[in-house]
Formats: structure tokens, C-alpha cells, sequence
């Protein structure tokens, strides 16, 4: 193949790391088969490869363009990496743009003039120094980290964190004894995620709706077990008055809403989730929490103590608009899904096949589904926002990196096939891996089960990072999990030694870049 003035042009920048396409699913598969990377040894086609490598060409250009720019112009670059509402409602920019853009907010390094952290000082004070804290202190968290990328970049962008990375929630600022210690976990596959839980929310809610209609009408008690996904969450009883009784409900709140993200599960969509991260690792305030204190519908306690404009007393009114917060859901909406990736050699490609079937037997699939089946992967990046606002809809099966979620049929009409390995839902994990104390109230030994697709990439493991190993990870499983935890370890070595094969294959696919 001749070299094109494109590829000596990449060579020269620096190493290529070749990504493989994933192989389309054809016909009747195993319902997990449709996310196999290809193999890592195929080379793809010169139309592919070239595509591949204009991409990552024009990404590093990118890259280089606004470091240039920001030395030139502290500042202007936050301009370039946000689309106002403006914008966003005269659609001016397309989906694609949306995650450039969003993929430059995400790896813009805040700065005090933008907001971040928090504190009476000078910021424009000669002398003055940003200072990080890694153990939080309180509810108004860090500042931890400069920008979201700074802890998600274990196994590639967007990834997991370093156990140095670790961030210290809910402390005096000082000491990490009774601080609620968290890793930072990858970010891969979250508008799937998101989507997922919107439906699973949706028909829970729905069966409840249903029970009350009937009690009302029989004129007594009705009973209704709640199922979604394949995923049983109890059971909620309904009076003839209207109100429903939650004590059997299990796994989730008494709302019925599944809230996908963070380690105990506590926020419901990707837009909450970006909003509370920007505020406990950066220090940076969102318009819509200003405007909730202004009126009373939110404590200012965990934000400061200073006027609604300024809550946190740093000078900086308007630190994270709505606008920001879509083109930050827009870009996470749109990143890539995990994959899983068998081992070559015919040796580890026995143990991995002996693994698959016995991570089902020894009923690590009861929590951790391998699939879970999405109707609608239409994704709104601006809810929830002010009423009358026009939506910007992301198809999380369409849009954005790849690979992404693929067909469960061919044709135009289909679902959509996720194979996350978890089942959206909380469980008692044992007193091993209580943290300090309760989130909210979320139960110091509940935590959200773990999705496991791209664990391979996202050592160390568990909420705090303190599992070195899978192994480790799953010895330390208890409550709910210890009688599949007991069930492994009654394997001789080289039958856990299979699971282990197997888990490590679920990873992320190549990708082709230049450093």
C-alpha cells in the first residue's frame, strides 16, 4: 500500500494504535454475541483505515488548535467548548458537533474566573494559588480535579480512575478517616444507560398506576409484583383510598425511579448526574441550582453561604449555564459501548467459553444481566429544562462514537440490545463493603449493581478501588452476592480461573489515535 501524505503525516506525530469495527450481528446469535469485538488481528480496509486516520488527525489538530488558542486568549476557549441556548434552540450545530464541542468542555481545565472552587479569597490577587482538596469537605465537596477528564482516563478517554485519583466525599477537609471514599468509574455506554432506566422507570411506575386504578374500582386491596426488563423489583400493595404501600417494593426507591448513575444509584439522569459532578469535583455552581435557592425549593447549606448570584462566594456569578450542561449530556450520551473481546489463543479461548457458562451457574447473572433490551434510544440532552424549550434529541443506537448498541432485529423497527451486565437495581452487598454511612437514604451497605462491561480496563476495583484483582473484587462480595461469592470460590483454581477469563474480556475496542 503506498503511504499518503495523510498517514507520514500521522507516523510523525506519533505512535498508531489501529481501532477494528465491531462485527455487525447477523441471524440467530447467543443474545451477548452481537457486542464480539473482531479480531484484533485483522487489518481493516483502506476506505476504513483512511477514515479512521483523518479522524484522528483532525482530533489532534483540534487538540493542539486550542491549546494554542488558550495560551493566546486565556478564557476564549470556553467559548468553543460550549453551545449556548441559543444555539441549541435554532439547532445551528448538528449532533456531531454537539460531541466535539462537548468532548472539548470535557477536557477544559476550569479555572477560578470560571468559577471553580469556592471561598472569599482574592482570585485576582498576584499571589493567588488554586488549592485542590482531595478529601472533600462537607457536602460542598473538593475542588478535587481541574477538569472532568482529569480522573477518567484509566483504559483510554472517558475511562475509569487511578486509586490516587480517589476522591474523599463527605469529609472534614483534612483527614480521610469517616471521609466516604469513591473511584472513579468509566464513563462508557451512558446513554444507553440512561434510556434503559427511563423505560425500566417508566413501566414500574405504570404497574403501580395500575394497581391503585383496580383497588379503587374493586373496592379492596390489590397487590402487584413489579417486573421490568426481565428484573424483579418486590412488590407494591394499593388501597382503595389511593395510596400505595412501598414496603415490599426492593432495589429501588418508593418513587419507582431507577437512578442508573453513581455507585449507590442516586441520580436518575445523565443531566443530574453532570450537574452534581461539576459542583463536588470543580467547585462550579449550575444556574439551576442559583435559581433554586433564590426561590427557597433548594438548601443553600452544601453550596455556601454567600447571596443567591454569588452562593459560594467566589466572585463568579454565572459559572455552569444550561447550555453547558447539554453539551456536556450530549457528548457522555454519545460515547462509545464497551465490548467484549475473547482471547486469541485456543488455550484461554477454552477457559473463556467454560467461564461465560459458568458465570451463569454459579449465578453471577442473577444481578450482574449480561443484556437488558432497549425499546427507545432516543435521548433528550436538554431535559429537564424550562418548559417550551425546543428538545435536542440523540439517538444513542445511531449517534456518536462507535461501536454503539446494535439491532436486535434487522429492518427499521427494532429494539436494541445492551449488554451492560447489571440490572439497574440496588442490593445489600455485606458489611465488608459498607461505606462510613449512609447516602441520603441509601443504606451504608447498599450499592447499585456494577455494570461490568468494560471491567477490563477499570482496575482497581469496587466503589474505593480497594480490589487490586477480579478475584479480590469478588471474595469481597457479601450480603445478596455471597452465595454466588461462596459458589465461586468453591471452584477448584482452574474453573475460577475461567471466570476470570472471562469477566477480563469484557473491554473496550481499539481505537486509532494520535498522541
Amino acid at each position: 500500500m503506498i503511504a499518503t501524505p495523510g498517514f507520514l503525516a500521522a507516523v510523525t506525530l506519533g505512535t498508531l494504535v489501529i481501532r477494528v469495527p465491531a462485527r455487525q450481528s447477523q441471524g440467530a446469535q447467543a443474545p451477548w454475541s452481537a457486542a464480539f469485538a473482531a479480531d484484533d488481528a485483522a487489518i481493516p480496509d483502506d476506505t476504513v483505515l483512511r477514515a479512521e486516520l483523518q479522524k484522528a488527525i483532525d482530533l489532534r489538530r483540534r487538540e493542539h488548535f486550542d491549546r494554542v488558542l488558550d495560551a493566546r486568549d486565556p478564557g476564549e476557549l470556553i467559548e468553543h467548548a460550549t453551545l449556548t441556548d441559543a444555539a441549541l434552540d435554532r439547532h445551528i450545530l448538528g449532533i456531531d458537533a454537539l460531541f466535539v464541542v462537548g468532548d472539548e468542555l470535557f477536557g477544559y481545565l476550569f479555572r477560578p474566573e470560571n468559577g471553580w472552587g469556592s471561598g472569599g479569597e482574592d482570585r485576582k490577587a498576584i499571589d493567588y494559588t488554586p488549592r485542590l482538596r482531595r478529601i472533600h469537605q462537607g457536602l460542598s465537596g473538593g475542588p478535587d480535579a481541574f477538569g472532568c477528564f482529569s480522573c477518567h482516563s484509566k483504559g483510554g478517554p472517558d475511562g475509569a480512575g487511578t486509586q490516587t485519583q480517589n476522591a474523599f466525599l463527605r469529609g472534614d477537609g483534612e483527614w480521610t478517616a469517616g471521609a466516604d471514599q469513591r473511584n472513579a468509574p468509566h464513563l462508557l455506554g451512558l446513554g444507553p444507560i440512561a434510556c434503559l432506566a427511563r423505560e425500566m422507570s417508566a413501566e414500574l411506575q405504570g404497574q403501580a398506576a395500575g394497581a391503585r386504578e383496580r383497588a379503587k374500582t374493586a373496592g379492596h386491596r390489590v397487590e402487584q409484583v413489579l417486573t421490568t426488563k426481565g428484573v424483579s423489583f418486590g412488590r407494591i400493595t394499593a388501597d382503595p383510598d389511593g395510596t400505595l404501600d412501598s414496603r415490599g417494593v426492593e432495589g429501588v426507591d418508593p418513587d419507582l425511579t431507577i437512578r442508573p448513575f453513581g455507585w449507590k444509584g442516586h441520580q436518575a439522569t445523565l443531566r443530574d448526574m453532570a450537574e452534581e459532578s461539576l459542583h463536588i469535583h470543580q467547585g462550579l455552581l449550575s444556574k439551576r441550582i442559583q435559581l433554586a435557592v433564590r426561590d427557597g425549593t433548594l438548601d443553600p447549606g452544601p453550596y455556601g453561604k454567600g447571596p443567591w448570584w454569588d452562593v459560594d462566594e467566589d466572585g463568579v456569578s454565572l459559572e455552569i449555564d444550561s447550555g453547558m450542561l447539554t453539551t456536556l449530556v450530549g457528548y457522555l450520551a454519545q460515547l462509545e459501548v464497551p465490548v467484549i473481546r475473547p482471547p486469541r489463543d485456543p488455550g484461554l479461548l477454552d477457559a473463556w467459553a467454560a467461564g461465560r457458562s459458568r458465570f451463569d451457574e454459579i449465578g453471577c447473572s442473577g444481578c450482574h444481566v449480561p443484556t437488558l433490551e432497549l425499546v427507545d434510544p432516543k435521548l433528550d440532552a436538554r431535559q429537564s429544562v424550562e418548559p417550551g424549550q425546543v428538545a435536542f434529541v440523540i439517538d444513542v443506537a445511531k449517534d456518536g462514537d462507535g461501536p454503539r448498541i446494535e439491532p436486535k432485529y434487522g429492518g427499521y423497527v427494532t429494539s436494541y440490545l445492551v449488554h451492560l451486565f447489571s440490572d439497574l437495581k440496588r442490593h445489600d452487598m455485606g458489611a465488608a463493603l459498607a461505606t462510613p454511612a449512609p447516602q441520603g437514604a441509601i443504606p451504608a451497605r447498599v450499592f447499585l449493581t456494577r455494570p461490568l462491561w468494560g471491567l477490563a480496563e477499570t482496575a482497581p476495583y469496587l466503589h474505593d478501588g480497594r480490589a487490586p484483582t477480579v478475584h479480590d473484587a469478588i471474595v469481597l462480595h457479601g450480603g445478596e452476592a455471597a452465595k454466588a461469592r461462596d459458589a465461586y470460590l468453591a471452584l477448584d483454581e482452574h474453573a475460577r480461573a475461567s471466570v476470570r477469563v472471562f469477566l477480563t474480556s469484557l473491554s473496550r475496542e481499539p481505537k486509532l489515535f494520535v498522541p
